[in-house]
C-alpha cells in the first residue's frame, strides 16, 4: 500500500525535465551563429544540417514551410551564389527545458543586391530540439515584423 502512495511522486520526479546546462545554452547560441555563417557562405548542406527533418519555418509574408525538403526548396535558389547580407541578432530570452529550447530575439537583416539593399527587421522565435545524438537542431522558426524593432540595429546586436 505504501508503494502505491509513492509511485505518483516517483513518476513526477522522472517526468521533470532536466535543467539547462551552460553547455546547452552555449550550443544553442553557437547554433544561431552557425546558421548565419552557413547562410552567408551559401552553404545549403551546412544550413540543412541545422534543422530537424520535420522542421517548420514561418517567415513573415511567406507561406509556412514544413519539412526539410520544403525548407531546402526555399533556400536553395537564395543560396546559389553566396548572398551579400548582414544579419544581426539581439537575444531577448533563452529558455531550455529538457530537450526543448525557446530562443526569442530581435533581428536586423539586410540583403545587398545590385538593385539596392533590402532591409528586414523584426522578431524571431526559434524552438530548438535536442536529438538523441545530443545535438541541438532548429525545429520551429517563426519570424514576424515588429513595430518596436527598427533600423538601425542597436550596438548590442551581434
Amino acid at each position: 500500500m505504501k508503494m502505491l502512495r509513492i509511485l505518483p511522486f516517483v513518476a513526477l520526479l522522472l517526468a521533470t525535465p532536466a535543467l539547462a546546462t551552460p553547455a546547452d545554452e552555449a550550443a544553442i547560441r553557437a547554433h544561431g551563429r552557425e546558421w548565419v555563417r552557413a547562410f552567408k557562405a551559401g552553404d545549403i548542406e551546412a544550413l540543412m544540417r541545422l534543422y530537424t527533418p520535420d522542421a517548420e519555418v514561418a517567415l513573415h509574408g511567406k507561406p509556412k514551410l514544413k519539412g526539410i525538403a520544403a525548407i531546402r526548396g526555399y533556400f536553395t535558389p537564395l543560396l546559389k551564389s553566396p548572398p551579400k547580407a548582414d544579419f544581426l541578432l539581439a537575444e531577448e530570452s533563452l529558455v531550455v527545458s529538457g530537450d526543448q529550447a525557446f530562443f526569442l530575439s530581435k533581428y536586423w537583416f539586410t540583403l545587398h543586391t545590385p538593385k539596392g539593399d533590402i532591409p528586414d527587421a523584426g522578431r524571431s522565435l526559434i524552438v530548438y530540439q535536442k536529438g538523441k545524438d545530443g545535438v541541438w537542431r532548429l525545429r520551429v522558426d517563426i519570424d514576424q515584423a515588429a513595430p518596436d524593432v527598427t533600423f538601425p540595429a542597436p550596438p548590442e546586436a551581434q
